[in-house]
Parts: structure tokens; sequence; C-alpha cells
């Protein structure tokens, strides 16, 4: 008789792994346990498994939803088998039998690589018996099974037990026992298990007429009053898994624009939630008509398919077709943010047997429930407190949400997803770094925009769910709190603590305080864009030297002045900024990162007479002449302005000389729209022939100011604008790969990094990757982490990794 200890790491709870494992190990006749360790699946052994491919079975069977990283197995001695077996201790139901599922420990969790299971949309089957007459579950909001339902959002420590999760208060039926006790039920061993007898209790709050919401219904009556207020033209705040969303009917552009106006969001792109994958291709190309390569277009179309019907189900921007969508949805924009529902609530709205005289509308506006970029809403308070005056109802229950968990937003790069917003269905997946380099454990707490953190425990990183702009007390707030579940979740002890130099972040804030409250722990400073570089980096496990490409919008530099136009020699260790963009002054403080006349105006400053600036504004209309002399004083005297080097400022100047873009009313407005005049331009003229153009070089600086001149002077001359803005384009992917070959000339560096917000322009990203490629640059690129300052913090983790 032989005897082994097997441990399994990855996402294997919550996913129907134990019972999976029992079942194939009785059907062997082998003797045994299987438990949850912290998240390892810990797995007794007592019989022969030599030659019999029962591992390899383990991974090619594993549930659908399960996701190894790895597996390790040793042999024990009978003696400790004996030792082991006696103390593990069945759950209900398995008692007598040779192998079975043990009790998870209580008790610290062993020093061993954690996996908190994501969240999980609603699976296949449980969408069928959603709607069966006579089921237990019909019509049941919370229904779910081991392949589906919440996960990190109910969890409130590790192991993943049904009593460490907020459905502890809700205890099971009868009925509901005997499903979780039974191996051959889909739901055995299923933590969120519940039905309409046990499960939490769906209510609808109605605004009454002094502006306060009061309960008006409960249960299905619940989902019908929430869909006579969306059909009837009103808004509603829905709470979902990770927090609550406003929904609308997307057709009805009055119910839009109401939105838009109370939500003060006048606009930024709205998400679509859609009934159905045929009603998503009635709106969106989901075959990639519009790729003129076969083979990328057909993975286009599986990724597109695959991400919104898989089980994560995230927001995937697809490009528009014509439709009956109202163009105020996504005002100047050929793309749709667009995602199936994912839970059973969301089904509920879009179909329910309740009689309703008119029709559910099949297209719906569903967006965070939140203030301008801040945190989601997790809790009725919240919503009434931040958005009372914008919803006319709210849809909610009775099951607390422990972690905030918003929608994941994925694009699609060369058949391939592209991150943009990484949380739910994604986080808190783990990226691994090398085992040599696990060192203490470190807590990085991310930028100030689109702020995520990262913890890194062992040789993984983990980076946490979208917590949102920190411009909002409530989104600060949020941090310190998620910031203390996840590490009591992780059982991490950091002592390192990584954090940006901006001195005015709110993320660097949060780290003083975390650092003052626990004695022993260094704090170091990163600079933002080496931190974009790391980030790229460590998803692509790579750690030795680069060429780091940090596009970006501001950030704050070791001389004091703003970056954001980047190129570094680096490695893990260590940066030198080798190259950056030609700086300009940028003067108004925040107001230049919204107005990019601003940046315009200034560098026009440097170059020509107040007159000839006058007939400049004349003939483009670029911005108001009130603004002239203002902001010529302010840059003369060098007042509330500093020196830049920011690259998305850049591109908002850009946008504004050419008339596209003066103002943004959201992060990256103007940047977009010049983009979108490129991409205009280049789909009419694809084989268009252009002139090249000749610049001063100067060492270290990309002619970036010579260009914005030119493209001044060519629009003056009449030039097309959107011709000129692919010039802008193709001109700056030219300067940085030209600038790549003088680094690799002096350093041997063959391999470039590409990172920043501006690398989610997928023009620029294209044409910066294929030029550094055709010149025979290894070019890394992110892609399940955003390149935004989303992706940040697993850049600082690194580097707390490797001090």
């Amino acid at each position: 008789m032989q005897y082994y200890l097997i441990n399994i790491y990855g996402i294997v709870q919550g996913v129907g792994f134990r019972p999976f494992v029992s079942r194939l190990f009785s059907k062997k006749g082998i003797k045994g346990s299987v438990k949850n360790t912290g998240s390892c699946v810990e797995i007794l052994l007592a019989g022969d498994i030599a030659g019999d491919g029962l591992l390899d079975r383990i991974r090619e069977k594993a549930p659908y939803r399960a996701d190894i990283v790895e597996i390790s197995l040793s042999p024990v001695t009978e003696d400790e088998y004996e030792k082991r077996i006696k103390g593990d201790i069945p759950v209900a139901g398995e008692e007598g039998k040779d192998f079975f599922i043990a009790e998870s420990p209580e008790g610290d969790i062993e020093d061993a690589p954690l996996f908190i299971p994501p969240d999980i949309a609603i699976c296949d089957q449980c969408a069928l018996e959603l709607y069966q007459k006579g089921s237990r579950r019909y019509l049941h909001p919370f229904i779910n099974c081991t392949q589906c339902g919440p996960r990190l959002t109910i969890i409130d420590s590790l192991p993943y037990d049904r009593k460490r999760t907020s459905m502890k208060d809700f205890p099971m039926c009868p009925s509901c026992e005997k499903e979780y006790r039974d191996p051959s039920d889909r739901r055995y061993d299923a933590q969120p298990v519940c039905c309409n007898d046990c499960g939490p209790l769906l209510y609808f709050l109605e605004k009454d007429d002094g502006g306060g919401f009061a309960e008006t219904a409960r249960r299905t009556d619940a989902i019908t009053r929430a869909r006579q207020t969306i059909i009837d033209g009103g808004i509603v705040a829905v709470k979902g898994i990770g927090g609550f969303h406003l929904y609308c009917n997307a057709c009805d552009s009055k119910a839009v624009g109401r939105l838009r106006e109370l939500k003060d969001r006048p606009a930024k792109p709205f998400a679509l939630m859609v009934s159905s994958l045929e009603r998503a291709g009635e709106i969106c190309d989901l075959e990639g008509s519009f790729i003129a390569d076969p083979s990328e277009r057909e993975a286009y179309h599986r990724t597109a398919i695959r991400l919104l019907t898989g089980h994560r189900k995230p927001i995937v921007l697809l490009r528009k077709k014509s439709s009956d969508l109202p163009d105020i949805i996504a005002p100047d924009n050929p793309s749709l943010g667009i995602m199936l529902a994912y839970a059973p609530v969301q089904l509920l709205l879009f179909s329910c047997p309740d009689g309703l005289d008119k029709a559910m509308p099949d297209v719906l506006v569903a967006t965070s429930a939140n203030r301008r970029g801040g945190v989601i809403c997790r809790e009725e308070a919240d919503v009434m407190e931040t958005l009372g005056g914008v919803c006319d109802g709210i849809l909610s229950n009775d099951r607390p949400i422990l972690t905030r968990a918003d929608d994941s937003v994925v694009d699609i790069y060369r058949g391939e997803p592209y991150m943009i917003r990484r949380s739910r269905g994604y986080a808190p997946l783990p990226v691994v770094i090398e085992r040599t380099r696990t060192g203490p454990d470190v807590l990085a707490f991310g930028g100030e925009l689109k702020n995520a953190f990262c913890i890194g425990r062992g040789s993984f990183m983990y980076p946490s769910s979208y917590i949102g702009d920190l411009s909002d007390v409530r989104s600060t707030k949020a941090l310190d709190e998620t910031v203390d579940r996840f590490i009591a979740m992780l059982d991490a002890r950091p002592e390192i603590i990584v954090a940006d130099k901006h001195p005015g972040y709110m993320s660097r804030a949060a780290a003083e305080r975390y650092q003052a409250a626990h004695q022993g722990t260094r704090l170091y400073y990163i600079q933002h864009h080496y931190a974009h570089v790391l980030s790229v980096m460590a998803e692509n496990h790579y750690y030795d030297q680069t060429i780091g490409i940090s596009f970006d919008g501001t950030g704050y530099g070791d001389d004091q002045t703003i970056w954001g136009g980047e190129i570094f020699l680096c490695d893990s260790r260590d940066y030198r900024r080798k190259a950056h963009i030609a700086p300009f002054i940028q003067s108004g403080g925040d107001m230049a990162s919204r107005e990019g006349f601003r940046i315009a105006l200034s560098m026009l400053f440097d170059r020509y007479e107040e007159g000839e600036i006058c007939d400049i504004i004349k003939k483009t209309g670029f911005c108001q002449e009130k603004y002239l002399r203002p902001l010529m004083a302010m840059h003369e005297r060098r007042i509330n302005s500093v020196s830049s080097t920011s690259c998305g400022r850049l591109f908002d100047a850009v946008s504004a000389i050419l008339g596209i873009r003066e103002s943004s009313t959201f992060e990256g407005e103007a940047s977009m729209a010049l983009e979108f005049a490129a991409e205009r331009y280049l789909k009419e003229n694809p084989e268009g022939g252009f002139p090249s153009m000749e610049f001063t070089e100067r060492p270290g600086i990309m002619p970036t100011d010579q260009l914005f001149y030119r493209i001044t002077e060519e629009r003056l001359s009449g030039r097309d604008k959107g011709e000129l803005a692919f010039l802008f384009h193709k001109v700056l992917a030219e300067f940085t790969t030209a600038m790549a070959e003088r680094i690799r000339e002096e350093s041997g560096c063959s391999v470039a990094a590409l990172s920043g917000g501006c690398f989610q322009n997928r023009l620029l990203l294209s044409l910066t990757e294929d030029g550094l490629k055709e010149k025979g640059f290894k070019v890394l690129r992110a892609h399940e982490i955003p390149p935004n300052d989303g992706g940040i913090a697993l850049g600082q983790c690194l580097y707390g990794k490797v001090l």
C-alpha cells in the first residue's frame, strides 16, 4: 500500500471541486479524504495510483469553473497517513465512507498560496431551472449551485465555507440541506445554496412624495414593481452581486437623458445590459467585419462570444451597428460596452411571468451606482445618500455585500481580451512570480484614479477588485476597509508597504496611515510610470532589463515636475529615465487635465506672438479668445503652472487644436475623440500615402513639440483634421520606435514594455507595437491587467517583492 499527500492550488473552492475529487477516487476504490485548507485542496490517499493517470485526470476533468495553478504530490509514511486521517472529521453524510470529504480546519491558515474565488455568473442549468414551474427555485432571485453564484463578495474569511460567508445568516431549510449533503446533487457543498423558503429576501423601495423611500413590495412582486418603473421611463437602483447598479430603458432617449442629467454625466458612455446574445448581435458587430485579416477577424468573433457568454460576463467593448438605440448612450463613440445578465435577478428583470401590459425593454442602461468614478454603492443607505435624487426606486435584498466588485470592462485587441477594468469575475486571481522572489508579504496601495491595491504573499500577487477614484471620501474609506478584509482573508502579514511618490495622492496617505498603525512595517515610494512598466513586466513574468515605455496622463516625476511620456531603461529593481516627450508648461492645475485647450495655448505661447495666436484662435475656433491673456500671464509668470511631459495632455492639446475636443467631461474624452477621428480617416483611406516629416533631434527628447506645431500649421492650411489625427498617432509611434532603437544601441536591450493609460488607445498601441517588432524588439504589453492606473498596484507589489 502506498500513501500520498496531494495539494492542489488555484480556484478550487466554490466550484464543486471536493465532490469531484470524492467521486473520482471513490470509483477507484482508494481510501482517504479531501478537505479545504485556505484555498488549497488537500487530498490524503491510501492506494496505488502509479500509472493510473489520476493526477492528469484531475486537471482534465476538473469542474468547468476551476482554475488549477499547481499540483504537488508527496509520499507519506503509513504512520503519518494514519495520524492525519484520524484527525480528519467527515462532514455530515460522509461518515463511514472509505473516501470522504472532511471538515475544513479551524485556526490560522498555513503558509501556502491562497486563492479567493471570484464571483461567477449564473450557469445555464440554473438559468433554466429559474423558469421551471414546479421547481423549488422557480423565479428564485438567488438561485446558484457549485458552478455559479457569488464568491468573493460574500466571503468573510477563508477557508470558503458557509459559516464564513454572509450566507451564515440564512440557515438552510431541510430540502436545501439534503441537496447540500448529497454527493450526486449539483448543489453538493455549494456554500450559497438556498431557495425561496430559506434564502435572502428581495424587496422594492419606492420613492415617496417627500423624497424618501418606503417598502412597497416583496419577492416576485418587488421584481414586478422594478420592471414597471423601468417600463414607465423610470430609473431603478438594483442590488447585484458586488454592488448597486442604475437601470433604465436604453431605447428611451428621455430616460437616458434624465439619467445623464441627474447623475451629472454629460457624455461618458453608458454600459448596456442586453437580454440575449442575439440582441447583442443586432446592436454590435460580433463578427469583426471591420477587420481586414481573416484570421484576426475569426479570433475577434470567438473572443467576443466567449467573453459575453462565459462564466465571467464582463462588459465587452464592441463596435456599434446601426440600431434603434439613441446616440446619447455613447455620443460620438464607435463602440458600446455590452454585457449579458450574470445574476438571476437581472434575468428576472428582463423576463418574469407577471402579466404586465407593456413589454420590458430588451436593452437596459446598466451603470454603476456611484458618483463621478467613485466607489460603487453596496448598501441602501449609500444609494439614498448619494443617488437618492437620481433613482425612482430601489430593488434590494437583505444579504450583505462584504466586498465590493464593480463590473469588469474588457476590450478586444488583435483577437485577444485586453483588460480596461479588472474586477468582478477576475479579481482577486493572483499573478505568479518566480519562487526565488517570494520575500516578505507586501501591500501596495495603487494610484489615485481607477484605484486598486495589491497584496503580495509568497510567490503570488493578488490585485484587488476595482475601488474607484479616490477624490471621494467614500472611496478612501472603501480602500481602507477592503485592504483590511483582503489581508484577513489572505492571512497576510505585510512587512513592506509601497505607495506612489505623489505627495498629494490619497492612496499615499492611506499607505502612510497603514504604516503608522502597524509598527515594524517599512514604507517605500515608487515613481508612478516606473510602476506602470513593472506591472507589464510582472504580468509577462519578465524581470530583466527592459526598455520601458510609459505613456500616461500625469504622475509625479523625480524632478518634481509632471511626467507622463517616459522611456526608461529598467529592470525589476531600478530604472533610468532615458527619454521623454518634449516638455511643455501645464497651467491651471487640475483644470488643465480637463481643458485641453489650455495645453494647446501653452504650447502656442512658446512659439507665437499674441497677435498670431489670436489669428489661430479665429481660424480654428479651438478655444474662446477670453482665455488668451489670463493664461498667457500664468504661463509667463509660472503662476499655478508646472513643466510637464504628460502624453495624455499632449493628446488633449492636439485634439483641441484640431477642433475635435477643446475640453473633456470625463477622463480621456478628448484623447478618445482624437483616436476615433484618426480611425475614421484610416478606414476611409486605408492605402493613403502620407508624406514623411523631418524633425530636429535632441538627445533624449522626442520632438513632439515640433509635431504639434506642424499639425497646427497644416490645420491652418486646410488639411483634413482626421488625416492630421492619424499623422499624430503615426509619427508619435515612429518617434517612440526610433528612441527605443537608440537606447538599444547603447544598452544592447531588445525588449520593450508598453504601459500607461494612453495605450488603451488601440491605434497607438498597434502602430507602436508593429514599429518595434519590425525593428526586432520583443514587445511586452498588458493582457488581463489594465495598462491604465488600475494596474499599477501590481507593479508596485513586484517592486516591494524584489527590494
